[in-house]
């Protein structure tokens, strides 16, 4: 008994090698990349006149793309983000076309190949094209503050669903006193569309 006990325990060495070897050939799952670049369909609902009475709300149709560099690993990241947007109701002397330039930090959460996000972000809006008879072209501050979810089907691939909340003060000068409009100005953005991660 003793015998068949010692030579178990000098097998169990010759047994583990092999094993820890197979463990060595197959390759380390690594994590989701850090760097982001998408491009998708964007909906913003926009505003037009000045309260209490005159405020019309509208939505635009028009597109996002956005670039993620990481900062301090997964968690954190600058991101730049482009947009355009643009009217099609077919108003006559209405048919703005707005652009938004924005800058800032990501925060991000990955769960397995799918990432939370959150992101504020500062900017330049522009608008133009006969928006309003007074202000053919324009350009103001513009934030962004919002999340989302990229939804992840592979390691480098997902698809993105994220809402912001959007906030423009385009001014329009109106009157023999020169009264100060806001126009035209955003108050949310919703976008979909697919993220390469590399």
């Amino acid at each position: 008994m003793l015998r068949k006990f010692l030579s178990l325990l000098l097998l169990m060495p010759a047994l583990a090698i092999p094993a820890s070897m197979s463990a060595q050939a197959t390759p380390v799952r690594q994590a989701v990349p850090n760097f982001e670049l998408y491009g998708g369909y964007s909906y913003v609902f926009s505003e037009y006149g000045t309260p209490p009475g005159g405020i019309t709300t509208h939505g635009m149709n028009g597109w996002d793309a956005s670039f993620k560099v990481p900062i301090f690993g997964s968690f954190l990241g600058v991101k730049g983000d482009v947009s355009g947007n643009y009217n099609n109701d077919n108003t006559p002397n209405f048919s703005p076309r707005s652009y938004f330039f924005l800058f800032g930090p990501q925060a991000s959460i990955h769960l397995g190949k799918s990432t939370l996000f959150a992101h504020g972000m500062v900017g330049s809006a522009h608008v133009s094209s006969n928006a309003i008879p007074s202000l053919r072209s324009s350009n103001t501050l513009a934030v962004a503050v919002g999340a989302g979810l990229d939804a992840g089907f592979s390691r480098n691939w997902a698809w993105r669903v994220t809402g912001d909340y959007y906030n423009t003060h385009y001014h329009q000068v109106s009157g023999i006193n020169h009264n100060v409009d806001e126009v035209l100005n955003s108050r949310g953005r919703i976008s979909t569309g697919p993220v390469f991660r590399f």
